[in-house]
C-alpha cells in the first residue's frame, strides 16, 4: 500500500514545480521503467465472447496507470531478436458467475533467450474490478497515475457486458449493438471504459449507416469527453476523439487534444500515429513524418499494423513501398482496397483487380471501402458505365453520412478522374477540401487523380489548399508532433 501512497503523491508534489519538471519526470521514469510487449491481444481461459474485450480493458489499465510504453505483438509479429529489457507479458483467466481471477505472467526477453523462468500473479476469485486491482499491484511495473479506478464498472454483470462489447470486431456488429452499449454507459456513468466504448460504437455507425444513422457526430464525442473527464489522458479516448475530429475536419482541434494527451502519458504509441492522420489530413506531411518517427523510436523493432487506417502519411510523401509494408495483412475490405488501390497507382491493374473483387464481396465491415473496391473492380473488368453508375450512387449515400471525412471523399474524386470525369473529379475534390483534407501534395501527386488537372477550375482549387495549409503550418510547425 505505502508503495502505491508514495506514487499518487509524486505528481502532486510536482504540480507545483510547473509542467516543464512534470514532463521531465515523466520521460525519466518512462524510461526506466521497462517496455511491456503483450504477445497476445486475448486472455486466455475465456471464452472467446469476452477474452478479447478483457485483454483491450488489461492494456488500457496498464496504459493509463503506468508509464511504461505497451506494445501488442502476437508471437507470429516478434523480431528474430527481441531487446532483452523488454518485458513479454501475457494474460489468463477464469471465470465462475460472474467472478473472475486473472493471471499475468511474465519474463525480461533477455532471460527468456537465456532459458529463464516466467514469473507470475494471479488473483483470487473476486469481483472484475478488485481482479483488475489486485493484478495491477502484482505486476512489474510502477502505477503514476490516479483516476484508473474510474475505468471500469463497479458492477460485476455490467463489467462482463463491457467485456464483451469491447470485444466486437465488426462494424456491422457494433453497430446491432449500439443501443446496448448506450444502456450500459447510462448504467455505469462512472466508468470511463464503458463512456469510451459507447462512442466508439456510435462512430462506427456514423461510417457504416449513412441512410439510416440519426446519430449525430456530437454524441460521439460527449461520450469521448466523458471517459477524458473521468479519467485525464486516457489514451484510447484521446486516440479515437483525435481520429473522429479528424475525420469530420477540424484537424485543429484533434492536434490539440492529442498533444495534450501526450503531455501527461509521451510513450503511448497511438498519440503519434493519431498526430501523423491528423497532420497529413491537413497536409503537414513533415510533421506527420516526425510523429511517425516518434512512434518508431517507442515502438522498434516491434512492426506495428494500424488495425483503425492506413499509414497514409507515407503513401502521401511518395514512400510507397514502406506504406505497402504498413499495411495489415488482412481479407477486410478497408486493407484490400489500399493494396488494390497501390498496385493501380502503380500501373499493376492485373494485380489490382482480385484484391478489389474481393473487397467489394465482403460487406460485413468497412463498408465504403467495399463499395470503392466494387466501384475499381467493375472499370477494371471494363464495365465503365456500371463503374460510374455504383460510384454516383455511393457519394449519394455519402452525402447523407454525419461523418463526412474528407480524405474519403477524395478518394471518391480519384475515381471519377479514374473513369475520364474530370470536371466531377474537381468539383468532388473541392467538396474533400471544404471537408478538411488539404494535403496539397496528393492533390498533385495522386496518379488516379491526375486527369483531374487538365480542368480550368483545378489552378483555382489549387490556390485555395496551397493558402490553408501554409495558415495550418505556422499553427502547427513540424516541433508540435514529436
Amino acid at each position: 500500500m505505502m508503495k502505491h501512497l508514495r506514487w499518487l503523491l509524486v505528481p502532486a508534489v510536482l504540480a507545483g514545480l510547473g509542467a516543464g519538471a512534470w514532463n521531465a519526470w515523466l520521460v525519466h521514469q518512462r524510461r526506466q521503467s521497462p517496455r511491456i510487449v503483450v504477445i497476445d491481444p486475448a486472455v486466455a481461459g475465456v471464452d472467446p465472447d469476452h477474452a478479447l474485450g478483457l485483454g483491450r480493458l488489461l492494456l488500457d489499465q496498464m496504459e493509463v496507470s503506468s508509464a511504461s510504453t505497451v506494445i501488442v505483438a502476437p508471437p507470429g509479429a516478434l523480431p528474430p531478436a527481441l531487446p532483452p529489457g523488454d518485458l513479454l507479458m501475457r494474460f489468463s483467466g477464469r471465470r465462475e458467475g460472474d467472478a473472475l481471477s486473472l493471471r499475468a505472467e511474465w519474463i525480461a526477453a533477455g532471460k527468456l533467450e537465456a532459458g529463464g523462468a516466467w514469473k507470475a500473479c494471479e488473483t483470487p476469485v473476486t469481483t472484475p474490478s478488485e481482479a483488475f486491482r489486485r493484478l495491477e499491484e502484482g505486476m512489474p511495473m510502477a502505477s503514476l497515475h490516479p483516476g484508473a479506478g474510474s475505468l471500469l464498472p463497479a458492477d460485476a454483470p455490467a463489467f462482463w457486458e463491457l467485456a464483451r462489447q469491447v470485444s466486437i470486431q465488426e462494424d456491422v456488429a457494433a453497430e446491432a449493438d449500439l443501443e446496448a452499449s448506450s444502456k450500459l454507459a447510462e448504467s455505469a456513468p462512472g466508468s470511463a471504459a464503458a463512456w469510451v466504448n459507447l462512442g466508439e460504437h456510435v462512430y462506427r455507425n456514423l461510417w457504416t449507416q449513412p441512410a439510416s444513422s440519426d446519430l449525430p457526430q456530437v454524441r460521439a464525442l460527449q461520450a469521448f469527453d466523458r471517459a477524458l473527464a473521468l479519467v485525464p489522458g486516457y489514451p484510447r479516448a484521446a486516440f479515437l476523439k483525435g481520429m473522429l475530429l479528424t475525420d469530420v475536419g477540424d484537424e485543429r482541434t484533434a492536434l490539440r487534444t492529442l498533444a495534450a494527451a501526450r503531455a501527461l502519458r509521451p510513450g503511448v504509441p497511438d498519440f503519434y500515429s493519431g498526430l501523423a492522420y491528423a497532420g497529413r489530413a491537413s497536409g503537414l506531411l513533415e510533421g506527420a513524418l516526425r510523429a511517425l518517427a516518434a512512434r518508431d523510436g517507442l515502438t522498434r523493432p516491434y512492426r506495428i499494423q494500424e488495425g483503425w487506417f492506413a499509414e497514409n502519411t507515407y503513401l502521401y510523401s511518395g514512400r510507397w513501398e514502406e506504406f505497402r509494408r504498413s499495411l495489415r495483412k488482412s481479407h477486410d475490405p478497408f486493407f484490400l482496397f489500399y493494396e488494390g488501390y497501390l498496385d493501380l497507382a502503380q500501373g499493376r491493374r492485373d494485380e489490382a483487380l482480385p484484391l478489389f473483387e474481393e473487397g467489394a464481396a465482403d460487406r460485413r465491415t468497412s463498408i465504403p471501402f467495399s463499395d470503392l473496391c466494387g466501384v475499381y473492380a467493375l472499370a477494371l473488368e471494363g464495365r465503365q458505365d456500371e463503374a460510374l453508375a455504383k460510384l454516383k450512387s455511393f457519394e449519394e449515400a455519402r452525402g447523407r453520412l454525419r461523418i463526412p471525412d474528407g480524405e474519403l471523399t477524395f478518394k471518391v474524386a480519384e475515381a471519377y478522374a479514374f473513369l475520364g470525369r474530370p470536371e466531377d473529379a474537381v468539383t468532388v475534390a473541392g467538396r474533400a477540401f471544404a471537408q478538411g483534407f488539404g494535403c496539397l501534395a496528393w492533390y498533385e501527386r495522386s496518379p488516379l487523380f491526375a486527369a483531374a488537372h487538365q480542368s480550368p477550375r483545378w489552378a483555382g482549387l489549387r490556390e485555395h489548399i496551397r493558402e490553408r495549409q501554409a495558415l495550418l503550418e505556422e499553427t502547427f510547425p513540424p516541433g508540435t508532433f514529436g
